[in-house]
């Protein structure tokens, strides 16, 4: 099924399949597949970084907002996507640490931390930071 959506940034609404929601009317909207589509489409951002569903908080971080907050976040998922996006060296320093493999994983892959992955203690993770490393230094 195919959806309208369309953006009023004056009044500060969004219509989503013919419905107009206000932002506190999509914070407060059950399904969360009508949040996440109004945070994929950049509406009330600020308010749907704290939503319940990692689905939302994960399309808020695909738009590289609050990376910085959503690298705390609780799913891994979400702190995977904040891996994949996030520029900010303090941040990309926390997530060298994660506890999930994925987000390790996610920072190796953009070739940041190597020094610190190749003692990974997954040992995946560890052997492609020291080919990665290898790799650099013979170029």
């Amino acid at each position: 099924m195919e959806q309208f959506i369309m953006l009023n940034t004056q009044t500060k609404t969004i219509t989503i399949s013919d419905i107009r929601y206000t932002v506190d009317e999509i914070i407060n909207e059950k399904d969360e597949y009508i949040r996440m589509e109004a945070a994929e489409q950049y509406f009330a951002l600020s308010q749907l970084i704290n939503d319940r569903s990692f689905l939302v908080r994960a399309a808020v971080a695909r738009n590289k907002i609050g990376l910085e907050q959503l690298a705390d976040d609780e799913n891994w998922r979400v702190r995977a996507i904040v891996a994949k996006y996030c520029d900010n060296e303090a941040t990309i320093n926390k997530l060298i640490n994660d506890e999930n493999d994925f987000v390790r994983f996610t920072i190796l892959k953009r070739g940041f931390g190597l020094q610190k992955l190749s003692n990974d203690p997954d040992d995946e993770i560890a052997s492609i930071a020291r080919y990665e490393i290898q790799k650099s230094q013979a170029a």
